[in-house]
């Protein structure tokens, strides 16, 4: 008879959304806590809080240490953890190699928009303590390309690497590819900076000739260099056309993506955006670039307009047709939208789910077999 008992899974990264947790390894969090799944049990332990540094030392001291002991007291059936880079690796280091040495089965999420960077930017000596801190039964990627990208450099066995999108909930009420009063409101959502492009979205505006622009409205809204965009909006001149606001609560982004026609989100760097999946759910029209998992989403003219990190000049272009064909604008929505049904939470649920019993019953086994 099989055991009655859900996987006990502890799953450890930034803390669940709030004013002081934000961003897209956030949100995959709190979705995560939220599983609804009676066969598993998720506990989290944060590590991880845009607090002063003192107060996110302690945190991350804390869940470490805390992780760590749940682990070691045998509560934890399965340890899942979400990776950046840096710090993130330090942090998560001690409750791997307890679960480790422990034999506890052990997944390592990865979230980073530039780990083969960093990684590639170490010294020989720390690269192989990298590799030995982050070693883990299975590893989740965000884009395919990532897995021969993190399987080459921390010497694993890629068929232990598998992708994993991220997840997307589908709105309650849709957004309208076509504005009510002859305005095209496009949306920028996230960390406002050169990374994101908030300041290639500014100057592809000035480019616009004056009658494109006087039926466009862009909305900059996120944490970040607020103030500094905010600059860069004056001085080009574009101030009657570009409105920055600072961080949106869920309730402020879903009106925001409601009332919107048009995403943009022009990264240099990226891993697979949740802004991004959220406004195709929505229903909104992607200029993106074609950076980290993108490409393996939106198709060029058919779920988004893909433009090149940095080329302004293809970005203005792009957002100028965006507001003069509304059939384009139209047919790129509703593609989107469509597309963003096979990264629906749901399937993500049930895809982890799979992956948690199978491991726990792995190790099951292995522990009768001694």
């Amino acid at each position: 008879m099989s055991d009655p008992r859900p996987v006990k899974v502890l799953t450890i990264g930034p803390a669940p959304l709030s004013a002081h947790s934000r961003g897209g390894m956030a949100s995959v969090l709190t979705l995560m806590a939220a599983h609804p799944d009676p066969r598993v049990s998720i506990r989290v332990v944060p590590t991880y809080a845009d607090h002063g540094r003192f107060r996110r030392t302690l945190l991350g001291v804390r869940g470490m240490m805390l992780a760590s002991a749940l682990i070691v007291c045998g509560r934890v059936d399965v340890l899942h953890v979400h990776l950046a880079h840096g710090g993130s690796v330090v942090r998560k280091s001690l409750p791997l190699a307890v679960a480790r040495l422990r034999g506890t089965a052990t997944i390592v999420h990865e979230h980073s928009y530039d780990f083969a960077g960093w990684f590639d930017g170490l010294p020989r000596v720390v690269q192989a303590l990298v590799r030995r801190a982050v070693r883990a039964d299975r590893w989740l990627v965000l884009a395919t390309r990532h897995v021969d990208e993190f399987g080459s450099r921390l010497a694993m066995d890629v068929e232990r690497i598998r992708v994993l999108h991220n997840p997307v909930v589908a709105p309650a009420v849709p957004a309208s590819s076509v504005s009510s009063d002859d305005v095209v409101r496009a949306v920028s959502l996230g960390r406002l900076g050169h990374r994101k492009g908030s300041y290639d979205v500014v100057a592809a505006v000035a480019l616009l000739a004056a009658d494109v622009r006087s039926h466009l409205h862009v909305v900059l809204a996120g944490d970040g260099e607020v103030d500094e965009v905010r600059a860069a909006v004056r001085a080009a001149g574009v101030d009657d056309v570009v409105e920055v606001r600072g961080w949106q609560s869920p309730v402020e982004r879903d009106l925001l993506m409601r009332t919107s026609q048009v995403f943009l989100l022009p990264s240099y760097e990226e891993g697979l955006p949740m802004a991004m999946l959220e406004a195709m759910a929505h229903g909104l029209a992607p200029v993106v670039s074609p950076v980290g998992g993108i490409p393996n989403v939106v198709g060029d003219g058919v779920e988004g307009l893909l433009v090149a990190p940095g080329d302004v000049a293809a970005l203005s272009d792009a957002m100028r047709r965006m507001v003069v064909d509304v059939e384009l604008r139209r047919s790129i929505a509703t593609a989107a939208q469509v597309r963003s049904r096979a990264f629906d939470v749901s399937h993500w649920y049930d895809d982890l789910t799979e992956l948690w019993l199978s491991l726990d019953a792995t190790r099951r086994r292995v522990r009768q077999r001694r």
